[in-house]
């Protein structure tokens, strides 16, 4: 990757080149996204807008047939990389990412009505099977209201993975902005990634309340991508700081990837925890902190 990145940097025509075509390939829209990110973080939006204009172009061509997915994806990245690019801090990027993330499910909802409509009406019938295991049944009207949140549910949860890509798509450009110029950057700054108190508070009652009325419902799933990355990062500084290897991390993965129902409350727990606690401050040795200056990578 490192060579990929450093052609992206040799100049504006090469840039534009990998945005261009990797936005015009089918799944590689984050590629397109990741490049474009590196070039705003790098050079500013200013010097990255024919770039921008370019990448856009083959994601409003899948648009129009249809698939919102590279134009939400690439223009989303775009955005938030100005915002590291000025602050140098995570937060306010994860912050910025929940009105973005409800913007592209209301997007989603206007285009794929009828998709989803049709979704839930397949998880409707289902739900007499899903709640009979249940230790009690539910009652005409908690289920009328439960039915009725689905379509916000279901467009609130495309736009949530719709907005972890955009997320991952900065994370990957900045890394690549890091292994060119500041080695070791991204990954302290991801390291140190912590939610303030009230933001912590704010996102987890959305995740909690939001379901229990069909308003907020949609913002629910997208509250809660914040909190998770804010608590992947926090076991990534343990980790860090405790010099306990990458095996710790791969579990975590993995046991991700096999029970996220079980993992994914539990790490946004520990995010809304540590914005009360600071684990990591409580955890790092007494004295200088050595921290560079996250801008040097801008």
């Amino acid at each position: 990757m490192r060579g990929l990145a450093e052609y992206i940097m040799r100049g504006r025509k090469e840039a534009t080149l990998v945005v261009a075509i990797a936005a015009a390939i089918p799944l590689l829209f984050w590629f397109s996204a990741a490049a474009l990110a590196l070039v705003i973080l790098r050079r500013g939006l200013s010097e990255a807008m024919p770039v921008l204009v370019w990448g856009i172009l083959p994601a409003l061509a899948w648009a129009m047939v249809g698939d919102l997915t590279p134009l939400l994806v690439i223009a989303g990245a775009g955005a938030m990389a100005v915002l590291l690019r000025q602050r140098s801090d995570w937060a306010p990027v994860l912050i910025v990412a929940v009105p973005l993330g409800i913007a592209y499910a209301l997007a989603l909802l206007a285009v794929l009505d009828e998709p989803l409509q049709q979704l839930a009406t397949q998880i409707r019938e289902m739900l007499p099977d899903m709640l009979s295991g249940m230790s009690g049944d539910l009652d005409e009207a908690d289920r009328a209201q439960l039915e009725a949140l689905l379509v916000p549910l279901l467009a609130g949860l495309m736009g949530a993975v719709h907005m972890l890509m955009a997320l991952v798509s900065l994370m990957i450009g900045r890394s690549w902005q890091a292994r060119l110029y500041n080695p070791g950057g991204f990954r302290q700054e991801f390291h140190q990634l912590r939610l303030s108190p009230l933001v912590a508070v704010g996102l987890l009652a959305l995740t909690l309340i939001g379901p229990q009325w069909s308003e907020l419902a949609m913002v629910s799933p997208i509250a809660s991508v914040p909190l998770l990355l804010a608590g992947i990062a926090l076991i990534h500084g343990i980790v860090g700081l405790r010099g306990l290897g990458t095996a710790w991390l791969v579990a975590m993965y993995v046991m991700f990837a096999f029970v996220a129902q079980l993992i994914y409350p539990l790490i946004m727990f520990l995010a809304f925890v540590d914005s009360l606690f600071d684990f990591r401050s409580r955890m790092r040795p007494a004295g200088p902190s050595g921290d560079d200056d996250s801008n040097s990578q801008g």
